[in-house]
């Protein structure tokens, strides 16, 4: 093979890969929010905080080096805002139904449930602590909203 050739092919490469790598980093920290309402809880009780408005549900995987970052990052939160955001860990492995029944599809996944199990909205990969921050803000002022609502 002529040099010329493996000029091109490594150039081309890396151009693929740093195309990949930048589609994947835009997909991190995307976050859907709920749009159905759903009259039963989606997550089970044991796993929600009672004593706090919403909990943070991060699924993790046991080889995930992300989830460690967003642990920190959601427990920075919790300090933040105490008494009205909790964190709690699951473990996929520990969990494979629910985590097929939630579609969880990554890790690291985080869930933003109320108090009721109702999932509010869901960071997908690893988010910054500004984008988690602005959902948690988000989420409260949606429930301040809805609670002015039925004020009479």
């Amino acid at each position: 093979m002529d040099t010329t050739a493996v000029i091109l092919i490594v150039v081309s490469l890396v151009l693929v890969a740093s195309v990949v790598g930048f589609a994947w980093k835009k997909s991190q920290g995307r976050i859907t929010r709920s749009t159905r309402h759903a009259t039963a809880p989606e997550v089970p009780r044991d796993l929600v905080d009672s004593h706090a408005v919403f909990t943070l549900l991060q699924f993790s995987g046991p080889l995930c080096s992300y989830c460690a970052a967003m642990r920190t990052i959601l427990g920075a939160q919790v300090e933040k805002n105490p008494g009205v955001i909790a964190h709690k860990e699951v473990d996929i492995t520990d969990y494979p139904e629910l985590t097929s029944t939630l579609r969880v599809t990554q890790t690291p996944t985080t869930l933003l449930v109320t108090q009721g199990g109702h999932v509010h909205s869901r960071i997908r990969g690893a988010a910054t602590a500004r984008v988690v921050g602005a959902e948690i803000q988000h989420a409260l002022e949606a429930r301040k909203a809805q609670s002015d609502g039925y004020r009479i």
